[in-house]
């Protein structure tokens, strides 16, 4: 008798479960793939955007120099605020620049009020305003300006508060940004530093 070949309706059900078990695991691993690249991805433009953000604070905040009014170049500070006078559109006269955590947007923010008319002065209902970085997630622990007086060599503590102002002679800038995504957010933190060269008292 001849005896048919094929498989049995167990060893059918088996192999079903076998594809299926594999198609998980090769689904599973391609989703970590793309989830890793994205986070990557995602990362690495953070710390671009917050490295370019930085450059110009610096910039600016290295510039800072007496108010066209005569006033000190530094208005106001505090761990999430600096007031400070630097000309921006190199028309020879000082402006008064803001920058800034906006909590409720989560974003660092520039406010720019030129001097104008003569004598010079600051409309304060005339700044403009515009955003530099979103997504941060600058907490207590990471204030975005801790400030220095001629004595810091690196790894002095930063002034206490509240802020003396003539006593400032170096800033440092932390910005923390956490992306937004589907994802678990991977905290990308960049800083940099500004020495105010106008207000330099220890050479």
């Amino acid at each position: 008798m001849k005896r048919n070949s094929g498989f049995t309706l167990i060893e059918f059900l088996v192999a079903i479960v076998i594809a299926t078990v594999i198609g998980m695991l090769v689904a599973f691993f391609a989703r970590n793939v793309i989830n890793l690249n994205f986070s990557s991805s995602s990362s690495m433009t953070s710390m671009l955007e917050g490295r370019k953000i930085l450059s110009v604070m610096v910039n600016e905040l290295r510039g800072a120099a007496p108010s066209a009014l005569g006033s000190y170049a530094i208005e106001s500070a505090s761990t999430s605020t600096i007031v400070f006078f630097t000309d921006v559109n190199s028309d020879g006269v000082s402006d008064r620049i803001r920058y800034f955590i906006d909590y409720p947007t989560k974003s660092v923010k520039r406010g720019v009020v030129l001097a104008t008319g003569e004598p010079p002065a600051y409309n304060l209902g005339d700044e403009s305003l515009n955003t530099l970085v979103t997504d941060v997630s600058n907490a207590t622990s990471t204030p975005l300006f801790d400030y220095y007086d001629g004595s810091y060599v690196g790894t002095s503590t930063p002034l206490s508060l509240p802020i003396l102002l003539l006593d400032i002679r170096l800033i440092k800038i932390t910005v923390r940004i956490e992306k937004d995504s589907n994802q678990a957010p991977i905290p990308t933190t960049v800083s940099s530093q500004a020495s105010l060269r106008n207000l330099k008292d220890n050479l």
